[in-house]
């Protein structure tokens, strides 16, 4: 039997099993599916202490490829630098897996892992980082022998840190060549100030001004104990696994200049809500606005989460994406976050590309969308379908055990509290349409949104010939400028 044949006779047989099942309907949004069951997964399930207090999340795959992930977590990353060394967490992260070790130099560890074919990388952002290895399963022994070099013992090879840097420079160069790399730079200057480690602050001057020995200082500060977990996944035997981890990363002692990673700090900037301009000569513009919003924590949280998904979290099912998309074809997508907020408070971000004449518009409509979800509260229908929305798409959250065993170490360093996600369809399932209502009024109160348009500065503000309405029209807020700024000293450019 050919294979087409082969794959016909599946088709008919898989369509005659559902023909069984139920009647075949005459609209694919008329089929059934009996309820999926699926048992979120626990964090105390997983989680193991090793000799030295670091937790370790183990997700076997007993019947899987012969592979096993391991990622150790850090707390720690850029709010962490001294002055005049902004951009050191990031090359400390770039440079930790592959600087070499002072067992083995960069090209041999290289060498021996494409022997292994394994995998070993790092990265440090703002407030964590990670080192990840891959390998087989006969070689883990091997492989967690290198991560452990990569760990303890890095060499921060200086040819390796300078063509890093030598990388780091040219992004840096390249940063104004687009509107979307322009707003994320200025944005975070209206919400946090200047000073604040969210915020853009690595220039051409503090990337010269990091040395070998500042890496090895940030990392012989980083590698206590009390910074540290690990997510295990793939194939291995339980027993023998927490045996290897404790006699590895479970045997880190804390150095003499090792401490636990201070706490995150806050921002303290005030910021001033307004329509800000920058004028890059482009034809599109980008359109961001933040309002202010909350943390996961806030007993509001799931009621704020389902206004977000009806608004622009959701998709092409939130109004956002139905309006400025599909009705009026301003733009390809439009989204909007709340963020979580594990150290702050988070804000209720979103943002768009469309024509530079377009965005006084596209902003009037976004406004628009969220006046009524102020004033009118949301049928059952549209909230049945976005809760349906959140609780179906949940279980791909938990997809693969890396994700799982990631997810629970992420959590741990964050400091939310274990097994969170629990209850979690409970809590979607149980917004009510008049707490979806009380969220939009709380959380969009336009006094206090700050509105970024990056693009041509005389056709953002005059606005659309066929939409009349320039953008200090849009909203009740006052219109500024704001500078580009220099991409190597970060200074505004007169």
């Amino acid at each position: 039997m050919n294979r087409f044949v082969k794959s016909t006779a599946l088709l008919l047989a898989v369509s005659a099993s559902c023909a069984l099942g139920q009647a075949i309907p005459d609209r694919p949004e008329k089929l059934a599916y009996p309820p999926l069951a699926f048992q979120v997964p626990k964090a105390k399930d997983a989680k193991v202490l090793l000799k030295n207090k670091v937790p370790a999340y183990l997700v076997a795959d007993p019947t899987g490829v012969p592979l096993v992930r391991i990622s150790v977590w850090w707390r720690g990353g850029a709010y962490m630098e001294p002055a005049g060394k902004e951009g050191l967490a990031s090359l400390f992260g770039s440079q930790l897996a592959v600087g070499g070790t002072q067992k083995k130099d960069a090209a041999a560890v290289e060498d021996r892992l494409e022997a292994l074919a394994a995998t070993l990388s790092s990265s440090c952002g703002n407030t964590s980082g990670s080192l990840y290895l891959q390998v087989q399963e006969k070689d883990l022994a091997e492989g967690l022998d290198l991560l452990m070099q990569a760990l303890t013992q890095p060499a921060f090879a200086q040819d390796r840190l300078d063509l890093a840097r030598k990388s780091a420079r040219q992004a840096l160069e390249r940063r104004n060549d687009a509107v979307t790399s322009i707003a994320q730079i200025q944005m975070p200057y209206l919400l946090f100030g200047e000073k604040f480690f969210a915020t853009e602050n690595t220039t051409a001057a503090s990337l010269d001004a990091i040395t070998r020995e500042d890496l090895l200082a940030f990392h012989a500060g980083l590698l206590h104990p009390a910074n540290l977990a690990v997510a295990v996944s793939g194939k291995f035997e339980k027993k023998a696994m927490v045996d290897l981890l404790n006699r590895t990363v479970g045997a880190i002692a804390a150095g003499q200049a090792a401490r636990p990673s201070p706490k995150v700090p806050a921002p303290d900037f005030a910021r001033k809500p307004g329509l800000y301009v920058c004028d890059k000569d482009a034809p599109q513009a980008m359109l961001q606005w933040a309002f202010p919003g909350m943390r996961r924590s806030d007993p509001d949280w799931y009621p704020a989460m389902v206004m977000n998904h009806v608004l622009g979290g959701g998709g092409f099912a939130a109004r956002l994406m139905k309006k400025i998309r599909s009705d009026e074809g301003l733009t390809y997508g439009v989204r909007t976050a709340l963020g979580e907020g594990p150290f702050y408070r988070g804000d209720l971000t979103g943002g768009l590309q469309t024509k530079n004449r377009s965005v006084a518009y596209a902003l009037r409509l976004a406004l628009a969308e969220m006046q009524k979800l102020k004033d009118e509260p949301l049928t059952e229908a549209e909230l049945t379908s976005i809760k349906d929305g959140l609780v179906e798409s949940f279980p791909a959250q938990w997809a693969s055990r890396q994700a799982i065993a990631n997810r629970f170490a992420d959590e741990q360093l964050t400091g939310w509290p274990e097994d969170w996600w629990v209850d979690y369809r409970e809590r979607v399932k149980a917004v009510t349409a008049a707490d979806v209502q009380k969220m939009a009024k709380r959380l969009l109160d336009t006094e206090k949104m700050v509105v970024l348009a990056v693009g041509k500065a005389s056709e953002v503000e005059a606005g659309d010939p066929d939409h009349p309405g320039a953008l200090k029209d849009a909203a009740k807020l006052a219109l500024s400028k704001v500078p580009l700024r220099d991409p190597l000293t970060l200074k505004p450019i007169p």
